[in-house]
């Protein structure tokens, strides 16, 4: 089986619209996989796995349109169709998404899922960090710690 360093590397490698289908799809697989982890509502569920995706966003402390581009997909399922990029950085100002507070708070959602769910997190996570086909020293730190 592949390291998460080997998917990553994957990942740099692949383009934009291929990072968009794996977040969709790895937002979906880990959407199922936190219903059969936790007795949230609806609601709750999607706010959670949405609060870790914008993490992803907010890893290095900037949101490009590349990364916009590629959470797009989840952005749309788990707020409102056709949400903007302007929508979505309010939204991340908002709930105050980049916080140590709410970093600390992921992190032990994450922790908390199945092995499949956790991986699925994360898989996401990358795939929006991977936007720009790099990873910084920020969303590399970030995803280190999701792995944990």
């Amino acid at each position: 089986m592949a390291t998460y360093a080997q998917i990553f590397e994957d990942m740099r490698r692949k383009s934009r619209s291929e990072l968009r289908s794996y977040v969709d799809h790895f937002a979906a697989v880990a959407l199922s996989g936190v219903r059969a982890n936790v007795n949230w509502s609806n609601k709750e569920i999607y706010n959670t796995i949405l609060v870790t995706l914008l993490s992803a966003i907010c890893a290095d402390g900037y949101f490009n349109g590349d990364e916009y581009y590629v959470a797009q997909p989840a952005l749309n399922a788990f707020l409102w169709e056709g949400i903007t990029y302007e929508e979505t950085l309010s939204c991340i100002r908002n709930a105050r998404i980049d916080t140590p507070e709410t970093r600390t708070n992921v992190d032990r959602f994450v922790d908390a899922m199945d092995a499949d769910t956790k991986d699925a997190l994360i898989f996401a996570t990358a795939a929006i960090c991977a936007a720009d086909s790099s990873f910084n020293s920020a969303e590399l730190s970030w995803l280190n710690r999701l792995i944990g």
